[in-house]
């Protein structure tokens, strides 16, 4: 019976050793998660380079903590230099339909400066096929600049002083209606602008 109890006692006492060694176990674990070393955010770059050109500002991200989302930055596109000497002249066809009437930038979108289309909505375009154009507003003109087509990619290239309208162009038609993507080898604007065709003259 002694060398019963012994070992009984003797269980017990690994039964206990075995509880305890559990239980500092988990608070063990539990301190090393509440004291583990938070994530390094890294915030994401407030501009964005491609192509060796800083062409605008471009904001990633949200922010959570407020209402709204993007943050706004209302800052003109940087000047690039748009190469539409690069290209051979566009076709005929493409000449005559840019050239026919005028152009209205009637409505632009970026998710960074959702105020944009106060830039563009008092701008009306006139192509020549000598791929010149004026940039008029209330018939006023007030920049000339010069015009290609990339007809492989699809953009429209325009060389002038406006920061808003000089760049190359994404462009997707549907008659007389463009819509301009400012997702290119240079124009990293992210912005988009609707451009409605007119044959008469505006009413100024």
């Amino acid at each position: 019976m002694l060398a019963g109890d012994f070992f009984y006692n003797i269980m017990k006492v690994n039964i206990i050793l075995g509880i305890i060694v559990i239980a500092v176990g988990i608070l063990t674990c539990k301190n090393l998660q509440k004291t583990k070393a938070p994530e390094t955010v890294v915030a994401a770059p407030a501009e964005e380079i491609q192509y060796g050109i800083k062409a605008s500002h471009v904001i990633e991200g949200e922010r959570a903590d407020t209402v709204q989302g993007t943050l706004q930055i209302h800052k003109a596109p940087r000047m690039v230099q748009v190469p539409v000497d690069a290209f051979p002249p566009p076709s005929a066809s493409k000449k005559a339909y840019l050239s026919t009437g005028w152009w209205h930038l009637n409505m632009a979108y970026q998710p960074s400066d959702t105020t944009v289309h106060h830039q563009y909505q008092s701008k009306w375009l006139k192509f020549r096929e000598d791929q010149t154009f004026d940039l008029l507003v209330k018939g006023k003109i007030v920049d000339t600049g010069r015009w290609n087509f990339d007809a492989a990619k699809n953009e429209i290239l325009l060389s002038c002083k406006d920061p808003y309208i000089n760049n190359s162009w994404g462009v997707q038609e549907k008659g007389f209606v463009m819509i301009w993507k400012g997702n290119t080898s240079i124009n990293v604007t992210g912005i988009q602008v609707r451009v409605v065709g007119q044959r008469d003259t505006p009413n100024w």
